[in-house]
């Protein structure tokens, strides 16, 4: 069985604002057009599941490239509040945008240092879902410790990123997840892998159910898999219920399994195969899931 994964571009929700240029044009004294860029596209992704359900509201700064061809490369979060929850998905919506180039002596160039800022408000587009049970089980970073790794991430300090990180381990296991990216962004990918498996992993708290999990757990799956860990990725199967997130994002949850599911193929265990590829299948039961490409996937490598 082999699987094929593709990106994918998440629909939008809620309104964002951008960092806009002028869309003048101008001939300069050698008669060569000269264009600033400016935005042609823009989508704004899905109001996060769980932020509704806890009535989380926020914001995300994403900094990227406006290439010389009009997309985006080298998107990265500048400053979100809270962090852990939005980063991903507006990330994600930041690369499918879609600009006018900016044109110097009719030569296109990059732009570096854009940025764009996704507004997560519930007066707006999104609302809070009412219920009479809690439905999810959530817990916070503190606001001193979101305020000083916000800081860090800004200025791309990824050293003191993790030194904070790690000295807040004690009373917050979550700081491993930030010491392991800031790790993965040094570009010692090893050693970040290893912190943020001491978070999925740790011995005595359980894995809660909120979007740091769930981006380490995205981490961990495409890790794994990539590195043909096969058994390493199973023990994660069989660690942590990656089902619960499809209230977060159900494609990402997807594709998720369907490493999950190669990866049993792969040491010989067809039954359990089957079985993922059948839950993602079966639990696709609107029409909005169905036309999932990583649904159709499964379903093809069920003989569907």
């Amino acid at each position: 069985m082999k699987v094929v994964f593709y990106s994918l571009g998440l629909a939008g929700l809620l309104s964002v604002s951008g960092h806009s240029a002028a869309q003048d044009e101008a001939v300069n004294h050698n008669g060569v057009l000269n264009q600033e860029y400016a935005p042609l596209e823009k989508t704004a992704p899905i109001y996060p599941h769980v932020s509704q359900f806890n009535g989380i509201e926020g914001y995300c700064i994403i900094e990227y490239t406006v290439t010389s061809t009009g997309s985006v490369k080298d998107a990265f979060p500048a400053r979100c509040q809270p962090v852990g929850l939005f980063e991903g998905i507006s990330v994600e919506a930041a690369y499918t945008f879609r600009y006018q180039p900016r044109i110097v002596d009719g030569t296109a160039v990059d732009v570096p240092g854009v940025r764009n800022k996704f507004t997560f408000d519930l007066t707006g587009s999104g609302k809070r879902m009412e219920f009479s049970d809690e439905p999810v089980r959530w817990s916070f970073i503190q606001e001193n410790d979101t305020r000083r790794i916000n800081q860090r991430i800004e200025k791309q300090d990824w050293k003191k990123l993790k030194k904070y990180a790690l000295s807040r381990k004690g009373p917050n296991y979550r700081m491993y997840y930030f010491a392991g990216f800031a790790e993965i962004m040094m570009g010692n990918k090893d050693a970040g892998y290893e912190y943020i498996e001491q978070f999925v992993f740790h011995e005595k708290e359980e894995l809660p159910f909120e979007f740091v999990t769930f981006n380490a757990l995205k981490l961990l799956v495409t890790h794994y898999y990539q590195t043909q860990q096969y058994e390493a990725l199973i023990a994660l199967d069989k660690h942590a219920d990656i089902w619960w997130f499809r209230l977060l994002e159900e494609t990402t949850t997807n594709q998720m399994a369907l490493m999950i599911a190669d990866a049993y193929a792969r040491i010989g265990d067809n039954d359990a195969s089957v079985k993922r590829l059948t839950e993602i299948v079966d639990r696709a039961r609107t029409e909005t899931a169905k036309e999932d490409r990583f649904v159709a996937i499964a379903s093809r490598a069920l003989g569907r």
